[in-house]
């Protein structure tokens, strides 16, 4: 069994149970502390900044590092990603938070197998 490792607190705390209830697959550790929350998972890491822009929405800042995993590392080994989402209402940052972790990680995967494709 591979061991987790979490810790919460501050305005990221709010959205640590979004994570915990979509039981995001493969999760390795999360960090939910002021106002970043850090997701590790096989084949990425994921850093998320929180904004509060007003009283009913919350802007997160996405920074992604996706890792070609095993032997054959022929599609250049490792990627990066930013992307910027605004949550309004602001309630639902926890859910937008985790759609786009599992989109994000989706979209490395077909990106992978088309660069696998064009390298072999």
């Amino acid at each position: 069994m591979t061991a987790r490792t979490f810790r919460v607190e501050g305005l990221a705390s709010q959205l640590a149970p979004s994570v915990w209830d979509a039981d995001v697959e493969g999760l390795v550790s999360a960090s939910f502390v002021r106002n970043q929350i850090k997701l590790r998972v096989p084949e990425a890491d994921f850093n998320v900044r929180l904004r509060g822009d007003g009283p009913d929405r919350l802007t997160l800042t996405f920074e992604a590092v996706f890792r070609e995993c095993g032997q054959a590392r022929r599609a250049g080994g490792t990627w990066w990603d930013t992307w910027e989402v605004v949550a309004e209402p602001a309630e639902r940052a926890g859910r937008v938070l985790v759609e786009q972790v599992l989109a994000a990680r989706r979209r490395f995967a077909v990106l992978l197998a088309d660069a696998r494709r064009e390298a072999a």
